[in-house]
Order: C-alpha cells, then sequence, then structure tokens
C-alpha cells in the first residue's frame, strides 16, 4: 500500500458544487503488460490502514473490467445486498 489519505474537499468554483472529502487507500497493482499502476481504493475510514502504509495488505474489494483497465470497490465486511 503505497498511502492512506483523504481526498477531495472544498467547492468546484463553476458550479458551487460542494466536493466532499472522502478516505481513500492508494494501493499498487499492476496492468495487463505487468506495468505497475497506483489504484486508488474509497475506504470507510482511511485510519484504520495508516500504520500499514508500506506493506501488503489485504482489502474486501469487488473487482472489475470492461474492456479496459480494471476498477476497484470497497466491500464492506457484511456483503452488498
Amino acid at each position: 500500500m503505497r498511502a492512506a489519505t483523504q481526498l477531495g474537499g472544498g467547492t468546484n468554483r463553476k458550479t458551487g458544487e460542494v466536493i466532499p472529502l472522502r478516505d481513500v487507500l492508494q494501493v499498487e497493482t499492476t496492468d495487463n503488460r505487468g506495468l505497475v499502476q497506483v489504484s486508488t481504493i474509497t475506504v470507510p475510514d482511511h485510519r484504520a490502514y495508516a500504520e500499514k502504509v508500506g506493506q501488503t495488505v489485504n482489502l474486501p474489494v469487488r473487482a472489475w473490467a470492461t474492456g479496459g483497465p480494471v476498477n476497484f470497490v470497497y466491500e464492506s465486511a457484511e456483503g452488498a445486498a
């Protein structure tokens, strides 16, 4: 895992829309060519992972690809409905 932080926050100058903060993890994955890429995954609370930066972590995620790169989304331990 590369980072555990918050992204967003603030106001869109053009539309006035409020952009909420979101807790994210940035993890290294590989693409179809074997090259390293950084994927950003939104999680409920980034602080639970802060001490694990630089280590290998296991996350419950759902992954899918629709003819392009693989996308990831955090899935809580209770699972989806």
